[in-house]
């Protein structure tokens, strides 16, 4: 049995109870992928805790993502929506984030600088396209918890942004432009699950599942990609993946799944010393060594 640290001790709620051999309290489309791409990752990640640093990506799609949900909050309550406001939520978030999460794995002030312009200019690119939201939505950052058959825990969800005839929207930093049936099918899981979750909650189907890329280009790209709602088959596939991850999970089955993702990995040292033995406190003790 592999002990987890104290809850209060986590950078992150993770939904884990405090010892394996037990189910999670939920599930989330984004804990299921993590833990179906690599089960030790997820372990390292949500489990056992290891702080790294913050990849620049990821800092600035948090960021980036913090503004357009103020964008869409203003929308909402028909407050400011000005570009100025939103850049300025931008800027708000970029540092804040930089001091609560850091810290980011910038080579130099340069590259913090360019990475803070990449954002200002998606941004600007985002409110000047035909995919900006007009109106009110029906919802904004809405999170969802509700039981659905075939999972054994409840499923969890928030989804960025469920526009006015219910179509669920979910926003993407991006280097390059995606192809759209890859987009669609990486993201399955997540879309699904929000179909599921919005089905369950409201009665209500959204007749589309849309994913909005941000792409960082030199001159930003904003390209939606959209997919049907899910069938019967796409949603017993997706409550299947599920569930996969939920009983790995709660059968302790944690190890390393070698693959293209290990290049990048940032637990690849922790990986090469893995151990099907090792307890938490062993982890710890090692990379403090």
């Amino acid at each position: 049995m592999i002990a987890t640290l104290n809850p209060h001790e986590a950078p992150f709620t993770t939904g884990l109870t405090p010892w394996a051999q037990t189910l999670p309290q939920h599930v989330s489309p984004s804990a299921a992928k993590s833990y179906l791409g690599c089960s030790l990752r997820f372990y390292y990640e949500r489990i056992a805790c290891i702080r790294k640093a913050t990849p620049v990506a990821l800092h600035l799609g948090k960021a980036v993502h913090a503004a357009l949900q103020s964008f869409h909050l203003a929308r909402w309550r028909a407050s400011d929506d000005s570009v100025e406001a939103i850049a300025a939520a931008f800027e708000a978030a970029f540092l804040r984030l930089e001091r609560d999460e850091g810290p980011v794995k910038f080579d130099d002030a340069a590259e913090r600088e360019k990475c803070r312009q990449d954002g200002l200019r998606v941004i600007a690119a985002y409110l000047d396209s035909p995919e900006v939201l007009n109106g009110k939505p029906r919802a904004v950052e809405v999170l969802l918890k509700e039981d659905i058959p075939g999972l054994s825990v409840p499923l969890t969800g928030a989804m960025d942004l469920v526009e006015g005839d219910f179509t669920a929207v979910d926003f993407k930093s991006a280097a390059a432009k995606p192809d759209p049936a890859n987009a669609a099918f990486d993201h399955e899981i997540q879309l699904v699950s929000y179909q599921l979750l919005m089905e369950a909650a409201t009665g209500e189907t959204p007749p589309s599942l849309d994913l909005v890329f941000l792409v960082k280009t030199k001159t930003p790209q904003v390209i939606r990609v959209k997919s049907p709602p899910a069938d019967a088959h796409r949603k017993r596939r997706v409550v299947a993946l599920l569930e996969t991850a939920v009983q790995g999970i709660a059968e302790d089955r944690f190890h390393p799944q070698p693959g293209m993702h290990c290049s990048w990995c940032q637990f690849k040292n922790e990986c090469k010393a893995w151990l099907p033995s090792m307890t938490v406190e062993d982890i710890h003790r090692r990379n403090a060594a």
